[in-house]
Formats: structure tokens, C-alpha cells, sequence
């Protein structure tokens, strides 16, 4: 006893195939004489349609199918990712028109037209047709035009059952007159999910599942939509009229599509028909005549078999009991079709887009059938982007900007932006940009890079890298600009000066003070060395050490025994700005003396003073980490008196220094917490004054992955 859902489906499959069996077909198959006149779809035919007097007296030589309206705001049930449904119902309706005795406009041909003319609006085209039809017979060079919109695209589900239901309204207009010619509205509905009613479809439906070519269902139901519309089109009988029956196609696909064909790809297409028959493929006008031969005797046993197999496997899934009469009626279907198959293999240069696939099959009387692949659309493109020219560079702060000319090419996706620390090898993808400008980001300040520029295109085709540029990025633009003194410093700096290590050691004869209107910039690896009794003085102006993990900067005493004391240290009073980076100060009286300052202290050293290492005064506001002081004498580590003191002072290493780590003569309490001080807890004997150490660091900060302790 069969189930009450099993009923339930069966009967709807009984209902669908009756619904079906009323709709209106061109016949083409079976041992019929010829295709059947139009005046049978005026029987049958259950949607709208005219064929007006002019029609009947002004019969069109030429059509072409123009692009169909969709409302993208309608919500259809059914969305594809690629392309609109106005798209899809398009290419089902121009299957059908090109079988009809007109001679039609391929798809492509009349986009690209269209396109050369400014008309890729469709209300523009619209407009057209209403009031200069002529024009746009000289554009397209057709004495007639179909215009199209989309009515229904949707998915109905109902319990177990779902029902497809594809629509449209489509008009032929004469382009002389700007006429309507011929009118239709209509909507195919139609079960789905559920299993062939017919031997032929069942195989076929079949074959499609094994090669994998999705996107059927929908598609099915536009030819079926199609088949019907185009049949109310009153073609004369005569033009209708056939000596003798042309051969069967039942399945015609491009068989490796979804991606642009390049250089040397092969376009593979495969036909099921009738045997005996001579198959080729058109490309639309890029491409004709690519011969299609019949697969060997092996692998279309081999395909019989697969075929078989899922169809049992799908029969037993679904429940229905797969009879062995079934089993030999598809069997026979198979056997008595031809599987043809052939390729095109892309050459240099080549570049078209959106092609549709037209099959053709001839029998041994002359006749042929066609066949439209509707769900596949193809691209060729051989042809890589141009040279990009035009390459500039900005430098900026670990960064280097880059911009170009914009390519003109219309396929065109992106660029790619590659870099080395060598001009000729060693490049590597650093940047992807859609514009013609890009940052190459993460980059080493002052440090030389070398940069080349590619376009490419929609079917991922590269073109050739242009000459490279080479830049360097600053933290500062323009800083190489700046005058380069050396290597003997001294006096007053009242303007913005740049050191380099080229020039390296400096040697500071006299206390180098930078007044307010000074900056001293420092690239990595400089080294300067100071006479006895000299400073470096920032008194209102800015210093700006930008040293490195390879390439510190390093201040020193320029005598040859470097007796800690030699040199009086680095003096900060009213500095605008301080940026101070893996800088090492050595051997100084006084390492580093803040008043009235906020510098900014990452990565640097401070070691063998010899009456303090640091020494915090009024307004002292620094942020330092990442730091190591060690073996700081007189003093020791850290000095602090004075006014409005506040440090932030975290992650760093204080090992050595003595007798103190830190003295404290403010009566604010100083919160030095989160810094190792060389020991697993803070011995208290080596501090002075109200400090905050805890929580304290019991080993030397792991965040510090910048240096090495």
C-alpha cells in the first residue's frame, strides 16, 4: 500500500504531466514530417498573443532580440549570483527565434552594437523604438526587434511538492514603422525535484547530473516558456515546410565553462543526437564551423552504464519502483543517440565576451537542427592588459605611496603591486588595488625598496611589469630634501637638519643645542661621538632617532678609554617633540635629563653613567618602554625631583644600577609597576621614596619582541 504522501506525489506528477501535455510545442522530433504550422499554438496556446494585420502583410527578412527588463526590486523567489533572470529568459527566448526562417541577430553581435552606439540603457532603447525606429535599424542593420520583460521568475513550495513558474511579456516591432508586429505574455509552470516522465528526458536529465551541468531546472523551463511563446509567431506554412525531418538534439553544452577561457585553454563542447550526422559549433560571428566528432564506442558504453546506475541510485532515493521495461526503454533512447564532442583551443590575442554556444547537427539529407546553449555564456580572453606607465612614489611613514596611469582596457579588474629589497629579483606581491593607486604598507623606514606594477583583467590574464621605480620609506616626506651637515657638529640648529650613517661617526666638538625653530633628524645607524663636556641640548626644538634592531643609533664619548662621566648626556628642556627609537646612550654623566618634555622612548639603552642613568625634573612626562638601563653608577637607575612628574614608564629592564634603581624626591606617589628589575621580586633596599612597583615583572617583558635582552 503506498503511502498517503506517496499518493499525494504521484498524483501532482499525474496533474504536472497533464498540465504539460496541453501546452502548445513546435514539433521537431519523432517520425513527424515537418515542423508543425503555428496555427496548432493558436488552439492550444493558454497565454496572451497577437499577430496584428501589419504583421500579416510586413513579414520581416532579419530580427534581433534585444536585452529583456527585470525589476530587480520585484524579489523573484529565485536569484542567481552571475547574472539576472532578464538575462537568462533572454537567451531562452533567442533559442527559439533562431529557428524560425528569419535571419537573427546572434546575442553578442547586438550587445556589442548596442554598446558601440551608447545604448546600453534599456528605457533608452525603449525610447528608440518608439520614436526613431530606423535608427535603430541602422545600428543593429535588422528590419526587426523583440523587446522583452520579465513577468515571473519563482519557486512555489508546497509540502513536498514545488512548483517552478517562469513569465515574460515580449513584442516584435518593425523598425521601418516602429509597428508592433507580434505580441505575447505567458507563464510556463511546471513541477520540480521530481523524476522524468519519459524515457528520453530521464536519460538526458541524467547525463546532465553526470557532467555536472547545474543550473538546469529554471532553464528548462524558460525553453519549455519559449517553445510555447515562439510558436504563436504566424510564420507563413510554406517557410514552415520541410522536405524532409531534421535530426534530433536532445543535449548541446559547453562542458567546461564558469571562468574565462585564456591562452591556450581548450573550449570543450559535447551534443547528444541523432548518429550518422555531421555536428559542428558556432561562437557567434568570433568563432565557426569547430567540429564536433562521435565519441569511441568505449566511453559512450561507459556513459551508459554511469547513466544507469544514478538512475536506478535515484529511483531507489525517491522511493519509486524502477521497472526493468523503464531500464530497457532508456536503455534503447541511449543507444540509438550519437554523443558527439569537440574543442576550441584559445590562440594569442583573442578577446570576446558573453558568447553563446550555437550546436549544429546535419543528417545525410542536408537538413540541420540547432541547439542553443542558454546556461552557459563563455569568455575568451588571450589578450593580456598593457604595460602600466606613469609610476610615482610618496614616501611616508613605514609606508611607500604608489600611483600610475590608469589602464584603458575595458575587461579590466585590478592591479597588483610587487616588491624586493633588490631591483631585480626577489619581488613579491606586497598590495592589490582597483584603483590606479596603492600603499605598500609594513615596511622598514629608510630602508631601500624597488616596486613594478601590473594590470590585469577580468579572466585573471597578467600584463607585463613596467620599469621598476625604487623608494624609500620616511617617517617624515621629504626628509632627504633636508640639508645633510657633517660629520662635525656643534652650536646652535635653527633648522630642520637630516644625519644619515653614510656620514657616520659625527663628532660633536661643542654642545649641539636645537632651538626652537631646529629639528635634528636621525636616520638608522648613526653614530655620534661627543668631545668631553658636551651635550646634546634640545632647548624647544625636536629630535627625531629613528634606529633599528640591525641599525641602532648610538651616542657615545669620543674618548678612547670611555670612562663613564667623559660626555655630560642627552639634556631635554621644553622639547617640542622627541621621538627617540633603539637608540643607545653610553658613558654619559647624566644619560638622559627630561624637563618640561613628553619624548616618546622605545627600544633604547641607557648604560654606564656615571651619576644617573635618567633624571626626571619639573614636568617630566615621558613614555618609555621597551628600554633597558644597566650598570648606572652615582645616583643610579632613575632620579626623580621636582614638579608635575608623570611618567609612564612600563615594560622595561633595570638591572645594575646603583646605589639605587630608583630615587624618589616628589612627594607624588610614582607608579613604576610592570617592569623587571632584575630580580623575580623588586629587592626594596634598592629603591628610594614612595613608589608603586608592584605588580612587577618577575622576568624580562616577553611583548618586547623588537629586541633581544
Amino acid at each position: 500500500m503506498l503511502s498517503i504522501q506517496r499518493r499525494y506525489c504521484f498524483i501532482l506528477l499525474f496533474i504536472a504531466a497533464a498540465m504539460a501535455m496541453s501546452c502548445a510545442h513546435v514539433s521537431t522530433e519523432g517520425d513527424a514530417l515537418g515542423i508543425v504550422a503555428t496555427s496548432e499554438a493558436f488552439k492550444w496556446f493558454d497565454g496572451e498573443f497577437e499577430n496584428t494585420p501589419y504583421f500579416l502583410k510586413h513579414k520581416p527578412i532579419s530580427v534581433a532580440v534585444l536585452p529583456f527588463e527585470y525589476s530587480g526590486s520585484k524579489g523573484y523567489s529565485i536569484e542567481t549570483k552571475e547574472e539576472n533572470p532578464a538575462d537568462i529568459i533572454r537567451r531562452g527566448l533567442y533559442n527559439h527565434v533562431s529557428s524560425l526562417p528569419f535571419r537573427d541577430l546572434e546575442l553578442y553581435s547586438t550587445d556589442r552594437q548596442l554598446k558601440n552606439a551608447g545604448l546600453t540603457d534599456i528605457q533608452k532603447i525603449n525610447q528608440l523604438i518608439s520614436e526613431n525606429p530606423r535608427k535603430l535599424k541602422s545600428i543593429l542593420g535588422v528590419d526587426a526587434a523583440i523587446s522583452g520583460q520579465v513577468t515571473h521568475f519563482d519557486r512555489i513550495f508546497l509540502g513536498i511538492y514545488s512548483q517552478v513558474a517562469v513569465g515574460c511579456e515580449v513584442k516584435m516591432w518593425d523598425l521601418d514603422s516602429g509597428k508592433l508586429l507580434w505580441r505575447a505574455k505567458h507563464v510556463s509552470r511546471a513541477h520540480a525535484g521530481g523524476l522524468s516522465l519519459n524515457p528520453i528526458g530521464l536519460a538526458m536529465a541524467t547525463v546532465a547530473s553526470v557532467w555536472n551541468l547545474r543550473k538546469t531546472e529554471m532553464l528548462s523551463q524558460t525553453d519549455e516558456l519559449f517553445r510555447e511563446v515562439v510558436s504563436t509567431i504566424d510564420v507563413p506554412q510554406s517557410a514552415l515546410a520541410l522536405q524532409s525531418p531534421p535530426p534530433r538534439i536532445d543535449l548541446f553544452a559547453t562542458m567546461n565553462s564558469g571562468k574565462a577561457f585564456t591562452l591556450g585553454k581548450k573550449v570543450a563542447f559535447r551534443l547528444i543526437g541523432d548518429p550518422n550526422g555531421a555536428a559542428y559549433v558556432d561562437l557567434g560571428d568570433f568563432k565557426s564551423a569547430i567540429q564536433l566528432t562521435p565519441v569511441s564506442a568505449e566511453m559512450k558504453r561507459a556513459l551508459q552504464t554511469e547513466v544507469l546506475e544514478v538512475i536506478k541510485k535515484n529511483y531507489k532515493d525517491t522511493g519509486y519502483e524502477l521497472t526493468a521495461a523503464v531500464i530497457e526503454a532508456v536503455r534503447q533512447e541511449l543507444g540509438s543517440r550519437e554523443v558527439y564532442e569537440g574543442s576550441y583551443t584559445v590562440e594569442p590575442r583573442e578577446e570576446a565576451y558573453g558568447l553563446l554556444a550555437k550546436g549544429y547537427l546535419v543528417n545525410s539529407a542536408g537538413v540541420q537542427k540547432t541547439a542553443l546553449d542558454v546556461v552557459h555564456t563563455i569568455d575568451v580572453d588571450s589578450r593580456p592588459p598593457q604595460v602600466v606607465a606613469g609610476l610615482t612614489t610618496a614616501s611616508l611613514d613605514s609606508k611607500i605611496m604608489v600611483r600610475w596611469h590608469p589602464n584603458n582596457e575595458n575587461d579590466l579588474v585590478g592591479y597588483e603591486i610587487w616588491s624586493s629589497t633588490t631591483p631585480l629579483s626577489g619581488y613579491s606581491l606586497s598590495a592589490k588595488s582597483e584603483k590606479n593607486e596603492a600603499l605598500v604598507q609594513g615596511l622598514a623606514n629608510f630602508s631601500k625598496i624597488y616596486i613594478q606594477v601590473r594590470a590585469v583583467d577580468k579572466a585573471v590574464n597578467q600584463g607585463p611589469f613596467g620599469k621598476y621605480v625604487e623608494a624609500v620609506p620616511l617617517p617624515e616626506p621629504d626628509l632627504f630634501n633636508l640639508p645633510q651637515p657633517g660629520p662635525v657638529l656643534g652650536g646652535s640648529v635653527n633648522e630642520k637638519i637630516l644625519l644619515l650613517a653614510e656620514k657616520s661617526p659625527y663628532t660633536v666638538y661643542s654642545d649641539l643645542s636645537v632651538n626652537p625653530n631646529g629639528a635634528v633628524y636621525m636616520a638608522p645607524g648613526v653614530k655620534l661621538v661627543f668631545a668631553p663636556d658636551t651635550a646634546l641640548v634640545v632647548a624647544g626644538g625636536a629630535l627625531f632617532a629613528y634606529g633599528n634592531g640591525e641599525k641602532p643609533i648610538q651616542f657615545s664619548s669620543q674618548s678612547q678609554s670611555k670612562q663613564p662621566g667623559s660626555w655630560r648626556g642627552v639634556v631635554l628642556n621644553g622639547a617640542k617633540q622627541t621621538d627617540l627609537r633603539h637608540v643607545t646612550i653610553e658613558g654619559a654623566v647624566v644619560g638622559l635629563t627630561i624637563r618640561d618634555s613628553a619624548p616618546s622612548i622605545t627600544a633604547s639603552t641607557i648604560r654606564g653613567c656615571s651619576q644617573a642613568g635618567l633624571h626626571l625634573k619639573d614636568r617630566a612626562k615621558p613614555n618609555i618602554v621597551c628600554s633597558l638601563f644597566k650598570d648606572n653608577e652615582g645616583q643610579g637607575g632613575v632620579v626623580i625631583e621636582g614638579e608635575g612628574v608623570s611618567p609612564m614608564i612600563r615594560n622595561n629592564v633595570f638591572e645594575g644600577n646603583l646605589p639605587f634603581q630608583v630615587q624618589s624626591y616628589t612627594p607624588l606617589k610614582m607608579n613604576l609597576s610592570e617592569n623587571f628589575w632584575g630580580y623575580s621580586e623588586p629587592q626594596a633596599e634598592l629603591f628610594l621614596g614612595d613608589i608603586v612597583l608592584q605588580p612587577a615583572l618577575s622576568t624580562p617583558p616577553g611583548s618586547c619582541a623588537e629586541r633581544q635582552w
